[in-house]
């Protein structure tokens, strides 16, 4: 028994794709599925491929057309589907094609990083301008800068640790505790395997602990798992986004402060 050949066949932006049951032809804003029963023939011609569908009376034919496609891909595609067409394809073609929007593709994230740094350096770097342009003093531009960074890194302390400290005071209280047992070393950090509700095993790394530990994890999503910590350890976790978020909150004052100094023109 010979196998059904899975053929693909680009050209621009369109990509038609067989594999022995219906044809898809993918456009760039939406997918069109044929059935080989709608299909009354497919005509190759150099790097071109047509289908066309059948039709009754002196209704017109509905004809997909692809283009800039390869020359030989263009005649094993239509070959391929033109010998798995039934006998007597049906009366109306256009009618058993279906078609579904295609949902917009989700910009890449390094496209994404690119406009967000865009989206907050050139206002920033405006903003130093402005400071190094009108205010009294031209050191005004450098500190500007400081408050900056200062404020990104307070920004990320209180992120980072309130984050933490949420789920240390949330998982122990609303999630499920379950015993880890280490099972290996791997990049100076100590990997300890547990077993959620399911059955389903899951590693943890840290970097010390004995032969079994307490790990707690969501329910909805066993692998978001803490290691509960001390008393100690949950109240220097508050601390620490309090002081991010001292930080971040004092340093863009600043930033304000020097803004509204250079708008006033000193």
């Amino acid at each position: 028994m010979t196998a059904t050949p899975s053929l693909v066949l680009r050209g621009g932006e369109s990509v038609l794709r067989f594999a022995g049951g219906p044809v898809t032809l993918h456009r760039t804003d939406k997918e069109h599925h044929i059935p080989l029963a709608a299909i009354s023939f497919v005509h190759a011609e150099g790097r071109s491929v047509a289908i066309v569908l059948a039709a009754s009376g002196a209704n017109e034919p509905t004809i997909y057309r692809v283009t800039d496609v390869s020359e030989a891909g263009a005649l094993a595609f239509a070959d391929a589907v033109t010998a798995a067409l039934p006998a007597a394809p049906a009366p109306d073609g256009a009618a058993l094609v279906t078609t579904s929007p295609l949902r917009a593709a989700p910009e890449p994230a390094r496209a994404r990083r690119w406009t967000v740094a865009a989206a907050v350096g050139v206002p920033l770097v405006a903003l130093d301008v402005l400071i190094a342009l009108r205010a009294p003093r031209g050191e005004y531009a450098l500190v500007f800068w400081l408050a900056v960074l200062f404020a990104g890194v307070g920004g990320l302390l209180a992120r980072s640790a309130g984050r933490e400290a949420y789920r240390q005071w949330y998982l122990p209280r609303h999630g499920i505790t379950v015993v880890g047992r280490f099972t290996h070393h791997t990049n100076h950090r100590k990997v300890y395997r547990y077993t959620d509700v399911d059955g389903v095993e899951h590693d943890y790394a840290t970097s010390s602990g004995p032969d079994e530990i307490e790990l707690a994890h969501d329910p909805r999503d066993p692998t978001r798992v803490i290691r509960p910590d001390t008393p100690y350890g949950r109240v220097m976790g508050v601390v620490a986004t309090l002081v991010g978020a001292a930080m971040a909150a004092g340093c863009l004052a600043a930033v304000v402060a020097l803004v509204t100094v250079a708008v006033r023109g000193g």
